[in-house]
């Protein structure tokens, strides 16, 4: 724990909060979702305005046909039928602020919610918020769940908003953005997921876009990491230290037709005995994750802290709790990208790294908020809140193509950033310091990516 101590009022939204959380354990999933939407307001700033808009369809088969090609190597561990189309279609929202001139940029919003709830809806309030300081539209995507819909399909409607963005037909509208005018943002698993839509794109030889912000990412879905499992996290944050969303058996148990798929595909990895990047203690655990097998668990784009390199990423702002489960999966996610070639861990994952076509450090601004818990940007309206929002679309601006950046330098800028990585830390005050060395403990970690045995 830091010196600086929170307001009583912090901690009196984090136990109404982790009543909240703990209250999904007897829910089935779609009262689970019904709570979790009830948990953040879901107001319109009276500055903003929001469009829905439903997707053509040729963008999801677009999207389709790029993940079948490169995931091919990963198929025997992965649900085929993520390939089903939503009869529903896909959908998102434009978030835009009244009466702002076009600055030919925009932020791609990924929500959070541990890929089985959430919605671009429960998110308005941060999105209005990054629309009206980023002075920006915010696109964000709404895309499939879990467990009805399986990995990748979320990485698929991900891809398809980018491909909707960078290359629009007549029906949508808009010009095309250029790359360098989209930046990627996400909350939780939103900012792991837009960790794998650009690991993904750097991979297949798309063009990548200018820089990702990443709020509490979830990057790590092995839960390996001692943050995780600390019990002084029990104080400061409101995620369990459990291997699951909720109690993986209560969640699911309103869907026969998702248990009899997650048999089919364990039936069918048993016979394929596939050989794709993983450790042994995946298979000492029960499947714990409601949107892809144990098996699959060190695919980088279902968790990106574990890929073989992290480097020829565009420029990240990893900003993280520093009481939150979460922490210490950020940190080692923000090294390994900052610099690839000392930070070769799990070995399982990175043992062909000598081989890999992305040497090149990523660029990366480390964040670490004292003692606040996860997302907090979205759940506390107060100054830290304020502050952390306000660096975020400092560094959308600074990283997007407009040529009315300024180039003034001051010591709480974002701007003349040279080397690879930042890692500073931030006090409820607001106060910046270089990253205590109590924080880089865990880039020293035995264990990483590699499954707890804890029971499910």
């Amino acid at each position: 724990m830091s010196q600086y101590s929170l307001s009583p009022q912090y901690y009196e939204v984090l136990k109404e909060i982790q009543k909240n959380v703990e209250a999904y354990d007897d829910m089935s999933l779609e009262e689970a979702r019904g709570k979790f939407k009830k948990l953040i307001p879901t107001s319109i700033s009276d500055n903003c305005i929001v469009d829905e808009v439903k997707l053509d369809e040729k963008y999801v088969i677009k999207s389709k046909e790029y993940l079948v090609d490169k995931l091919k190597i990963y198929e025997d561990v992965i649900d085929e039928k993520w390939q089903s189309l939503d009869n529903n279609g896909l959908y998102g929202e434009w978030i835009k602020v009244k009466d702002m001139k076009d600055t030919r940029r925009v932020v791609l919003y990924l929500f959070g919610g541990g890929y089985c709830m959430g919605s671009p809806e429960v998110m308005r309030i941060l999105t209005c918020k990054i629309a009206e300081t980023a002075e920006c539209p915010v696109f964000a995507i709404n895309y499939r769940l879990a467990p009805e819909h399986q990995f990748p399909a979320q990485l698929c409607d991900a891809l398809a908003a980018y491909l909707y963005l960078t290359n629009p037909g007549p029906e949508a509208g808009f010009e095309p953005f250029n790359p360098k005018q989209i930046i990627f943002s996400g909350s939780s698993a939103g900012g792991g997921l837009a960790v794998a839509t650009a690991l993904f794109l750097r991979d297949a030889d798309l063009p990548l876009p200018s820089g990702l912000v990443l709020w509490s990412a979830w990057v790590d879905l092995t839960s390996s990491m001692p943050s995780y499992w600390d019990p002084e996290m029990d104080k400061t944050d409101y995620l369990p230290a459990e291997l699951g969303i909720s109690k993986f058996k209560s969640v699911v148990s309103m869907s026969t037709e998702f248990h009899e798929q997650a048999k089919f595909l364990e039936e069918k990895i048993k016979l394929k005995k596939p050989k794709v990047v993983g450790h042994s203690s995946f298979t000492k655990v029960p499947r714990f994750r409601l949107h892809c097998a144990n098996e699959a668990l060190a695919i980088p784009y279902v968790s990106p802290m574990l890929a073989e390199s992290l480097g020829n990423l565009p420029p990240i702002l990893c900003q993280v709790g520093g009481g939150e489960r979460f922490l210490d999966s950020s940190i080692l996610f923000s090294f390994r990208a900052s610099d690839p070639n000392k930070f070769q861990v799990p070995t399982y994952a990175t043992m062909n790294f000598v081989n890999s076509r992305f040497k090149k450090p990523t660029e990366v601004i480390l964040e670490v908020y004292d003692e606040l818990f996860h997302c907090f940007q979205q759940m506390i309206p107060d100054k830290i809140s304020e502050f952390s929002i306000k660096r975020s679309c400092d560094f959308i601006k600074n990283h997007t193509l407009n040529e009315n950046i300024s180039d003034e330098v001051d010591g709480k800028s974002l701007q003349g950033i040279h080397k690879t990585i930042t890692a500073i830390a931030i006090s409820p005050n607001c106060e910046i310091r270089e990253l205590d060395e109590r924080y880089l403990v865990c880039l020293n970690w035995e264990n990483i990516g590699v499954v707890p045995e804890i029971e499910v």
